[in-house]
Parts: C-alpha cells; sequence; structure tokens
C-alpha cells in the first residue's frame, strides 16, 4: 500500500521550486491547491484556514489545508501533519515536502478503511521563520481556533524525514547525551549512522512515542529510532520547538514530531542544494509504515 516511487513523485511535484508565499508566492499558491488536489482525488472535503501573519512589511495571508476522514463522526480526530511552505531559495525537498508526501500517503492509505478512527490531515503553512518574527503560525492558528470539545487525541508531524547518508555521521547538541540517555544509547548501537529518526515527545505525547517505537521494530517496518522524550522539568529550549508540535504541546495536546533531525545531519538544510535528489524514500516509507502499523492496530 506504501509506495516509495509515488513519495518521491510527491516530493519532485512539491520541490520543483521554493514555495515561500513572500518570495514565491505563486509557487506557494500552486503547491498548496496540489495539496488540496490530492485530498480531493480521495474523496475527502478540503478546508482552508486562513491565517494573519503577524509582522510583516506587506499584509500576508497564509492557509492551511485540512482534510478529515469520518468527518460526520463526533470523536476527537487524530491530527497527522507536516508543513508545506520552504525558506526563500530552497526547493525543501527534505524540508519539508518529505513530510507532506509521507502525510499523503497515510492519508491514501487510511482513506480505504472508512471503519478507523477520525483523522484530520493537515499540511501547515508559515512554519518556517517569518523576518522579524518566529514561524510556527499555521499550526498555532489551527490549534487557537479549535472548539474545546474537539481537541484532538493526539498529533503526529513530519517534519524533514528524507535524508540518509553512508558517509555522514550523525551529530547532536553536546549535551544529547546527558540530557537523553536512552536515545544517546540507541545511537551508539547505531555507531551514529544518520540513517534513523527521531521521535521527539513530551508529556502525554510519550505513550505515543512508545507505540510508535513498537512499530518501528516490526520486521514490515524496520526502523532504527532515536526516541527523545523531554522530561517533565526540562525547559522547552528552541532545538525542541522548531516544529509543528509546539503549538499543541503548549496547548496540553499529546503531540510527537518525527525528523532525521534536519541541520544537525543533512548539509542541504535550508539551502538551494535541498532537491529531490537528496532525500531517500525508502526512509520515508518506512516511517510511514510505522505510522499506519500504529494507527492500524489501534495504539494512535
Amino acid at each position: 500500500m506504501v509506495s516509495e516511487k509515488r513519495i518521491l513523485d510527491d516530493i519532485m511535484r512539491l520541490s520543483s521550486s521554493p514555495r515561500n508565499s513572500r518570495t514565491n508566492p505563486v509557487e506557494h499558491a500552486a503547491a498548496g491547491n496540489w495539496i488540496a488536489d490530492q485530498f480531493e482525488e480521495l474523496g475527502l472535503a478540503v478546508e482552508r484556514q486562513q491565517f494573519e501573519i503577524p509582522s510583516q512589511d506587506a499584509a500576508r495571508v497564509g492557509t492551511n489545508i485540512i482534510a478529515t476522514t469520518n468527518n460526520d463522526s463526533e470523536d476527537r480526530a487524530l491530527v497527522i501533519g507536516a508543513h508545506y511552505d520552504t525558506v526563500p531559495e530552497s526547493p525543501g525537498a527534505d524540508d519539508n515536502a518529505s513530510g507532506v508526501a509521507a502525510m499523503l500517503e497515510c492519508a491514501r492509505a487510511l482513506v480505504k478503511d472508512e471503519s478507523l478512527r477520525k483523522i484530520t490531515f493537515i499540511a501547515f503553512d508559515a512554519e518556517e521563520i517569518q523576518p522579524p518574527v518566529e514561524g510556527l503560525y499555521g499550526s498555532e492558528s489551527y490549534v487557537a481556533n479549535l472548539p474545546t470539545n474537539a481537541q484532538p487525541t493526539a498529533a503526529i508531524i513530519f517534519e524533514s524525514i528524507g535524508f540518509s547518508s553512508d558517509s555522514i555521521k550523525q551529530q547532536l547538541p553536546g549535551s544529547f547525551r546527558f540530557l537523553f540517555r536512552r536515545a544517546y544509547k540507541a545511537l551508539k548501537r547505531q555507531d551514529f549512522r544518520a540513517d534513523s529518526l527521531l521521535v521527539l515527545s513530551r508529556g502525554r505525547g510519550r505513550p505515543s512515542s512508545r507505540n510508535l517505537e513498537i512499530s518501528a521494530e516490526k520486521p514490515n517496518v524496520n526502523l532504527s529510532l532515536l526516541p527523545l522524550e523531554i522530561p517533565w522539568w526540562m525547559p522547552l529550549v528552541r532545538n525542541l520547538r522548531r516544529s509543528d508540535h509546539a503549538p499543541f504541546w503548549k496547548a496540553g495536546i499529546p503531540a510527537v514530531m518525527i525528523s532525521d533531525t534536519a541541520n544537525f545531519r543533512n548539509p542541504h538544510y535550508h539551502q538551494p542544494t535541498d532537491t529531490h535528489e537528496t532525500v531517500d524514500p525508502t526512509l520515508i516509507a518506512k516511517a510511514v509504515r510505522m505510522v499506519l502499523d500504529a494507527v492500524n492496530d489501534g495504539r494512535l
């Protein structure tokens, strides 16, 4: 059900040009419309949630692309999301066409089973920094506008999941080995290979992280993970809140971010060289299979 070719085709389509709404507004809008078209081809109704991006020289509006399975259900949804915007001048194959492609592949698999729980798929806009202010405005807007009785049960965020290397070793902040011993031991067992994915969780999101670990170890997935569990007492420094999981955490909603660790591994991070030739569709497919396994088993 999971197609590496389709994943790569999606990444090629999205990363054909940069898609920053300030410097590449036409390409940015085209990317959002293309994602909406993919949802509609699956028979999903699409909502475009617009929001103002603050502190801009010229007024600028961002757009989240949202689609939900079993939309008539009153149950709270599981969110699977990824941001689709890029920094200026970068085609963003890994950051974050890889995450959008994974989200779409999850949608293609899950819409076929109407007995499954309610799931909301979201392509977030304005995740990247919007000078002179920080990013995450798409996910912040989504969370801020959630009705109290409709908060998600959890959120799974795909963020830059496509880069692996046989020659580059995995790098991490210097304090990592002391603060996150379980993840560091896992990385050491992997000989610091750059072919794993980090799963970042905090508080009530920890069960989702542990359940993804169960799925990752299955033979049909076979994905090496770095489980990074943030303890309750630890301040949320910037490296721990750099993607769309952070607004969910702030609202007390369980959320997990899946990532290849971006600049701690990928030399093409935020560069014009972040092209489809540098991504590993096999790694992305493993991430998709991991999430699908956990959803299908009722563990997410």
